[in-house]
């Protein structure tokens, strides 16, 4: 069973297999994101000749993925695998070394066998993000569904204003309350706070924020804490 996951790709190796389209979107996604990308084919797009020109974390191997050998070296040294060949003989051979290695793979080619998903993303407010997936069944409804949460998501004060204050609110009580045990109840208790939600539901940022502070300020006292900010 899948499970929605963010994972932090900084520093991360990543085998794309094959240099056409699929390849070259998987391997400039992960290249965005931080990682080492090695692209194994025996033809690359232009857009990755001329990438490999410039970033040094993206390296072009010419290599035929048919061979098993070839793919074994090569597999070894990443994290995740990217299969994204026209070739389903090619594809089998990558999928089978990848799982035999107990290497995450990203097979483009084939929903089913796929382990690490690469879904359609969105942000709205500068940080609150989301992604969506069809698990294969259609990206073109997915990309809809994503363009259209967005939207929604975009036009919604209430949230919004509750996005800016809890984000205040969080780094706030960090620095009041270190003990991050201690920390947890509070948010719940400035969720349930008639003013603050009273506040975000005018979309009134700045008296949220202020009657977090105030909630964290009095839960702080009770606790025992300085209440020096």
């Amino acid at each position: 069973m899948r499970i929605p996951l963010w994972l932090e790709m900084e520093g991360r190796r990543v085998l794309v297999v094959g240099g056409g389209n699929v390849g070259t979107r998987r391997a400039l996604k992960f290249l965005e994101a931080g990682a080492h990308v090695r692209v194994l084919s025996l033809y690359f797009s232009d857009i990755l000749r001329e990438e490999a020109s410039r970033n040094p974390r993206l390296e072009l191997v010419e290599g035929d993925a048919s061979r098993e050998d070839v793919v074994r070296e090569h597999v070894s040294w990443a994290d995740i695998v990217v299969i994204a060949t026209d070739n389903p003989e090619v594809n089998r051979i990558v999928w089978s070394v990848a799982k035999s290695m107990r290497k995450w793979v990203n097979d483009a080619t084939n929903a089913e066998r796929t382990e690490v998903v690469v879904p359609y993303e969105g942000e709205v407010f500068d940080g609150l993000r989301f992604a969506v997936t069809s698990e294969g069944r259609s990206g073109v409804a997915a990309r809809w569904a994503r363009d259209r949460i967005k939207q929604c998501l975009e036009k919604d004060v209430e949230l919004k204003t509750l996005f800016e204050a809890m984000s205040h609110a969080k780094q706030f009580l960090k620095r009041v309350i270190p003990d991050a045990k201690k920390r947890f109840p509070i948010y719940f208790e400035i969720e349930k706070d008639p003013l603050f939600r009273e506040a975000v539901r005018r979309g009134d940022v700045g008296k949220a924020k202020k009657r977090a502070e105030e909630i964290i300020l009095e839960k702080a006292r009770e606790l025992g804490y300085t209440t020096k900010t």
